[in-house]
């Protein structure tokens, strides 16, 4: 049951039976509740307690009519709780601020002995005086009835339009006395009674403008009778707006002071308390996961705390925020420090909030590599923080360091000249794979989560992620179905989730992977990424397709083999992959990256995904792979002209050539061959275009007879259309 409450909403309420008085408002209530009893005039008073919103006045208006509770019987006050939210009119308030006192006088009469002070016919005295006065003091409004009970005691209601004071409810009856005369007798009465009636009306300053001052007049027509005090509770700044806007008057504050007699400040709590009785309830809703978690929750409570909580109010809003969003978000293990550090950002400043879910997105889409900021951007970008925040919001130079640390590609700037903050700036993979390990708000795929309880669209999701690995524990094919699964789930731009999780890979993933998994991976790759690409086709000419991706995890993955079983794993690769398309890309990149085209080697040895003799090896198993291949194989590769290219380069110049020439004997085999050799290029001025170059054509045939041989077929029937479109993106110039 105690678990069920601590992380049940408690929501903006006062202080009620059985809660706890964490800010020590009990002492002060009972001081207050002293004063009323035994000080203050007996001719009326109006008291104003004053505080900001959320500073406390309700709890403390609950606590004082508690302790009046406390009091020897025959020293209770009767309390009357006023809430004038729902009230139309004057008149509507008069009869119901009167009508509670009548009924309280009720209360008093029936609960009145031969031992007590009060008498029944002092009560009815009182009852008839107040019926009449009443009767009169609304005679400007709707029509009120007063009828008494068998006490004589008033209830009070709307009877339809038009007033009448009781007097005048029967024609010909004589009009009543003069308002004065009503007041007096009924100001004796309740001075012969003897009893002290205390009204509260809370939230005065959350009324309307035309409304308070109708509160105000009431107040103040009746606040020398006798024996009646009033407690109002409002901001002061806030109500006197209200009345200057309503009445017209330069100073509200010193209107106010006309009918308020004495204010009672709300004390204001230490921010050391607020902090500590947020801690203290966040430790029963919420705990850290680790060393690192915790210290920087502690960071986030002391700098981040002690800005935005500043009323009760505050820490019981963030405190429900915490407990209504949290337990989603424990289930996926995200960062508690991050969270909290936000729900004090959203419940002190919305606007700083919703700047740092712009940011987040902005920062995610920029980590996919699909986007950038300009200066311009960042410039404005910056501007618009510093205008969500007070002049010196960032100041603290500790301050502002943590709020860089909690974001994405923000760092400090702790220049004299500076801007507080360089945004967007680069992170480094071991940062963003950290930030993802530990789904902080910083994680591209994780940060959606603190704004919407979900991930973001285009990452990937936990369950995406442990079903590749679970995959990759079982089988080689296992893995492959999951990433073909994954190419074909959009991301954002042209990346796939596939891309995500190759990246994620080279980045630190590789780390928490079995030996038998990187096996797997790898053996999955070369058996798969061909299927890909013909299955969700993607831009082989462009950097940044898929198979450039599934490269660099290469030695990442490699690097986790057991030393004497990376040979086998290479070979098996190499020579029963079914990707021969993505083999060959592997093997071209090597050859050049080795310098084995022009003795220039091309990459540091560092950045090889294959050591000298490994490479030997490769181009020995694809030879034999090439060597065996039909020219419909070859032409069902995904990319033709680059697996000739690496036959050739690999050492066997004649062979792709034997091939060729056996194929273009005929002149639809010629033409189909030219198609194959065709190459897509960019241009400023024309965009991407197909070229069939000469340095594609000129290794494995003579050009100038393919050449003429093309314009010839150009007006064969046949073959014409054909003919003319190659002839067309014919480029006699040298290889691009």
């Amino acid at each position: 049951m105690e678990a069920d409450q601590n992380h049940s909403i408690i929501g903006d309420r006062a202080l009620s039976s059985g809660d706890e008085d964490r800010l020590g408002f009990r002492e002060v209530a009972k001081r207050l509740s002293i004063s009323l009893v035994d000080h203050a005039s007996e001719d009326g008073l109006v008291i104003g307690i004053e505080g900001a919103w959320g500073s406390g006045k309700s709890s403390l208006l609950f606590l004082i009519e508690d302790e009046f509770r406390k009091l020897p019987e025959d020293r209770q006050p009767t309390v009357i709780n006023f809430r004038p939210w729902l009230i139309g009119n004057r008149d509507a308030l008069i009869t119901s601020l009167f009508g509670e006192l009548a009924n309280k006088l009720d209360q008093v009469a029936l609960s009145a002995g031969d031992v007590q002070p009060i008498s029944v016919t002092k009560a009815k005295k009182a009852a008839e005086a107040l019926r009449s006065f009443v009767g009169v003091l609304s005679k400007a409004g709707a029509a009120i009835e007063v009828a008494g009970n068998a006490l004589g005691l008033a209830s009070v209601e709307l009877a339809g339009k038009g007033v009448k004071a009781a007097g005048e409810l029967a024609s010909g009856k004589q009009a009543p006395p003069p308002l004065s005369d009503l007041k007096d007798k009924l100001g004796k009465s309740l001075r012969e009674l003897g009893q002290r009636f205390i009204i509260t009306i809370d939230d005065v300053d959350r009324l309307e403008p035309a409304e308070v001052i109708e509160i105000l007049r009431l107040v103040r027509s009746v606040v020398d009778l006798p024996n009646i005090i009033y407690l109002l509770c409002y901001d002061g700044e806030i109500l006197a707006h209200s009345i200057e806007k309503a009445v017209g008057v330069k100073s509200g504050q010193s209107y106010l002071q006309k009918i308020v007699q004495l204010t009672a400040m709300v004390p204001k709590p230490e921010q050391l308390q607020l902090r500590q009785w947020f801690s203290d309830e966040l430790h029963l809703i919420a705990s850290a996961s680790d060393e690192d978690e915790l210290s920087r929750l502690k960071t986030v409570i002391d700098y981040e705390g002690g800005r935005q909580l500043q009323t009760p109010r505050s820490v019981v809003r963030t405190l429900d925020s915490i407990r209504f969003f949290w337990p989603a978000l424990r289930e996926v293990k995200a960062d508690l420090a991050d969270f909290v550090w936000l729900q004090f950002i959203k419940d002190g400043n919305p606007n700083l909030y919703r700047w740092i879910e712009d940011y987040c997105s902005t920062a995610a889409v920029l980590s996919l590599g699909i986007a950038r900021v300009e200066e311009a951007e960042k410039k404005q970008k910056l501007e618009a923080l510093h205008n969500m925040v007070p002049p010196g919001h960032f100041d603290d130079l500790i301050y502002r360091h943590n709020f860089a640390e909690t974001l994405p590609g923000v760092e400090a700037d702790y220049s004299d000249d500076g801007n507080s903050f360089k945004i967007f700036q680069k992170i480094s993979t071991r940062e963003r794979d950290d930030n993802i390990q530990k789904r902080r708000l910083a994680s591209p795929d994780h940060y959606k989560l603190y704004f919407a309880l979900i991930g973001p669209s285009h990452a990937l999701a936990l369950d995406d992620v442990t079903s590749m690995w679970s995959a990759a524990e079982h089988s080689a094919e296992k893995a492959g179905d999951e990433l073909l699964r994954l190419h074909n789930k959009h991301a954002a731009g042209s990346l796939t989730k596939a891309d995500l999780l190759l990246d994620r890979i080279s980045g630190s993933a590789y780390k928490i992977l079995s030996s038998q998994q990187c096996e797997n991976m790898l053996i999955a790759l070369s058996q798969i990424m061909d299927t890909m690409y013909r299955s969700n086709p993607f831009d082989l000419f462009w950097v940044g397709s898929i198979w450039d991706r599934a490269q660099q995890p290469i030695p990442f993955l490699l690097l986790r083999l057991e030393p004497d079983h990376r040979g086998t794993v290479i070979e098996a690769m190499f020579r029963e992959g079914l990707a021969i398309g993505w083999l060959t890309s592997l093997l071209r990149r090597e050859t050049f990256a080795q310098g084995r085209i022009d003795e220039r080697q091309r990459r540091p040895d560092g950045e090889w995904l294959f050591t000298n003799e490994e490479l030997d090896l490769i181009t020995k198993i694809m030879l034999n792979r090439y060597r065996m291949m039909s020219i419909l194989d070859v032409f069902a590769s995904p990319h033709p002209i680059s697996l000739l290219f690496a036959w050739r380069q690999g050492g066997d110049e004649i062979g792709p050539r034997r091939l060729l020439e056996s194929n273009i004997i005929s002149d639809e085999g010629f033409i189909e061959t030219l198609e194959h050799m065709m190459t897509i290029i960019d241009s400023s001025d024309r965009g991407r275009f197909k070229v069939l170059k000469k340095g594609n054509i000129s290794p494995f045939m003579d050009f100038d007879t393919a050449k003429r041989r093309l314009f010839a077929l150009e007006q064969q029937n046949g073959l014409r259309e054909r003919a003319k479109l190659l002839a067309a993106a014919l480029d006699d110039g040298v290889n691009y």
